[in-house]
C-alpha cells in the first residue's frame, strides 16, 4: 500500500511487524484497555526503546504514578531511567492533582500544562512523548464535550511540536470496548486495543489494532506477552504459498532403510508429514529416527515436545544408544516445550520459529499435534496454528513430521487392516503432504504392528502394508503383511 506518511518503529518485538514498519510520525496513538492489560508497559517500551535503540529522546507525562515509582517498575526489565535522565535523554512531567488545570465557569486554562510539557520537550530535544494516564487528567472535567475539546488541543499542540505521542486510556466496560469518556478514540490518529482473556489458570493478553489513519497494518486479534525483557507481540504469519520450496529431487531419509525405500527414497524436502498411530506404536521412536538421520547428514533440527518432558526424551534416547545431548550442546538440536494448561498457540508458534531460526533447522518434529487438542486449544485454533506453521515451513524448505494419536487404529475384523482414521476430525489431511499410518492388528493370540504409507503428495510410494517391530535402538520392517 502506498502512503506518504512517514513511520517510526517502536522497537517492540513483533509490534512494528503488525504496523508494517511502525507508527505515523508526529501523530497521537491511543493505547486503551482494562487495568492490568499492559498499557503502561507499552508506553515505557515506546519511550525506552526510542532512546536506546533509535536515539530519539523522550518525555514521560504522568498523571498517576510518580517518576520514582515508574523508574523502579522498569528496573525488572533492566532499564535504568535514572541514567537516561542524567544524560539528558529522558525527562518526566509529574502532573499533580491540583496545579495544572484551573476551571472557572467552564473556561479552562491549559497554559501551565503546555508550558511544562514544552519545557521538557525542548530540554531533552524529545521526539517521543508518553502520556499516562489521560483518564486521571479528565476526571477534573464536568462534561464530555470539554474532554473532547481538551484532547484535541493536546494532540494538536504535540503535533505542532513535532513529536510522536502514545497516550494510555482506561477501558471501563466491555460494552463497545470504549474508554471512560468514549471520545478518546475519535480524536486519536491510531488506536491499539489491549485486553485480558481469562483462561483456566491465567489471563491471556491480546492486542487489536482498532484503527490507524492513512496507513496499512496487519488486521486481527493477536497475543502478546510481558516478559523479563519487555514486550513481545505475536503477529499472524502471512501464508505465501507461491514461495513454497518443496523439492521432490531432495529426499529427507527417515533412517529406516526399507521405509525410505517405500517412500521412493525418503520424504520430499519441504513436506509436512503426519505420523498417525495409537499408543505404543512407536511414533516418538520413528520421529527420533528422522531427527538422528538428519543430524548425521548435516541437517540441524528442532523437537517440539508437547507430551513427554525433554529430560525424559533424552533418557529414552540414551537408552537406545542415541546421543542427542551432544547435538544439543553443539547447538544443532533444540527442544521446544510448553505448559499445556492455557496453551498459547501464537506464542508456541513463535517459540518454534525462533528455535528454527537459531539453529537453522532443516527438520522439525512435533510430538504431538493431538496434545494440542487435548489441551485447551480449540479445534479451529489448532487448525490455524498448523496452517501458519505449514506456510512458514514450506517457504523455508523445512521438512516436518507431526505425530498424531489416533484413537481407532485396530483392524476390527479379518481382512480389514485399516480402520477409521481420526485425522479428518480436525481436517488435518488437507494440511499435510503425507500420512504414515501406524496401527495394530490382532490376529490369533498376538497383536502385530503394521505400517502403511497412506499418502505422499506428488510422490511415488508403496501402497502395501508392512509388519514392523521395535527393538533397542532400531525399528525393523519384518515383512509385507498378507492374510
Amino acid at each position: 500500500m502506498r502512503t506518504g506518511i512517514e513511520k517510526i518503529p517502536t522497537g517492540i518485538k513483533g509490534l512494528d511487524e503488525v504496523m508494517k514498519g511502525g507508527f505515523p510520525k508526529g501523530r497521537a496513538t491511543l493505547i486503551k484497555g482494562p487495568t492490568g492489560a499492559g498499557k503502561t508497559v507499552f508506553l515505557n517500551s515506546f519511550i525506552y526503546l526510542g532512546i536506546t535503540r533509535y536515539q530519539e529522546n523522550g518525555v514521560y507525562v504522568t498523571f498517576e504514578e510518580t517518576p520514582d515509582d515508574i523508574a523502579k517498575n522498569v528496573v525488572s526489565f533492566g532499564w535504568n531511567y535514572a541514567e537516561l535522565v542524567e544524560k539528558g535523554q529522558l525527562a518526566f512531567v509529574d502532573v499533580s492533582p491540583t496545579d495544572v488545570i484551573i476551571e472557572t465557569s467552564s473556561n479552562y486554562d491549559f497554559t501551565p500544562l503546555f508550558r511544562r510539557i514544552e519545557h521538557a520537550i525542548r530540554k531533552v530535544n524529545a521526539k517521543r512523548v508518553a502520556i499516562d494516564c489521560i483518564d486521571a487528567f479528565f476526571t477534573r472535567f464536568t462534561n464530555k464535550d470539554a474532554v473532547r475539546s481538551t484532547l484535541n488541543q493536546i494532540a494538536t499542540y504535540l503535533k505542532e511540536m513535532g513529536v510522536t505521542t502514545f497516550i494510555s486510556g482506561e477501558q471501563t466496560s466491555d460494552v463497545g470496548k470504549q474508554t471512560r469518556y468514549g471520545v478518546e478514540e475519535y480524536v486519536s490518529d491510531a488506536v491499539l486495543e489491549l485486553d485480558l482473556i481469562k483462561g483456566q489458570q491465567q489471563y491471556i493478553r491480546t492486542i487489536f489494532v482498532r484503527k490507524i489513519r492513512g496507513t496499512d497494518y496487519i488486521n486481527g486479534l493477536m497475543e502478546f506477552d510481558i516478559t523479563e525483557h519487555g514486550l513481545e507481540v505475536y503477529p499472524k504469519i502471512p501464508i505465501r504459498k507461491r514461495d513454497a520450496t518443496t523439492d521432490f529431487s531432495i529426499r529427507k531419509k527417515l533412517g529406516i532403510p526399507l521405509v525410505d525405500k517405500l517412500m521412493d527414497g525418503g520424504i520430499p524436502q519441504g513436506h509436512m508429514v503426519l505420523l498417525s498411530g495409537n499408543t505404543g506404536t512407536g511414533k516418538t521412536m520413528f520421529a527420533m529416527h528422522f531427527l538422528l538421520s538428519g543430524l548425521k547428514d548435516g541437517d540441524n533440527a528442532v523437537f517440539v515436545a508437547l507430551e513427554e518432558p525433554v529430560e525424559q526424551l533424552m533418557k529414552t534416547a540414551a537408552g537406545h544408544g542415541w546421543d542427542l545431548e551432544s547435538y544439543r550442546k553443539a547447538g544443532r538440536l533444540e527442544f521446544v516445550s510448553t505448559d499445556l494448561i492455557d496453551i498459547r498457540n501464537d506464542r508456541l508458534l513463535y517459540e518454534i520459529l525462533n528455535a528454527v531460526n537459531r539453529t537453522n533447522a532443516k527438520r522439525v518434529v512435533i510430538d504431538s499435534v493431538s496434545s494440542l487438542m487435548s489441551a485447551t486449544m480449540k479445534e479451529e485454533d489448532v487448525r490455524q496454528f498448523l496452517i501458519q506453521l505449514s506456510g512458514y515451513m514450506k517457504e523455508k524448505g523445512i521438512t516436518c513430521i507431526m505425530n498424531y494419536l489416533s484413537g481407532s487404529s485396530f483392524g476390527a475384523v479379518r481382512g480389514q487392516l485399516l480402520s477409521n482414521i481420526m485425522t479428518n476430525d480436525m481436517r488435518l489431511s488437507s494440511l499435510t503432504d503425507g500420512i504414515i499410518l501406524l496401527l495394530y492388528v490382532e490376529r490369533g493370540q498376538s497383536v502385530k504392528k503394521m505400517l502403511n504409507i497412506l499418502k505422499m503428495r506428488g510422490s511415488k510410494h508403496s501402497k502395501e502394508v508392512f509388519r514392523y517391530e521395535i527393538g533397542k535402538g532400531r525399528i525393523s520392517i519384518i515383512e509385507k503383511y498378507e492374510e
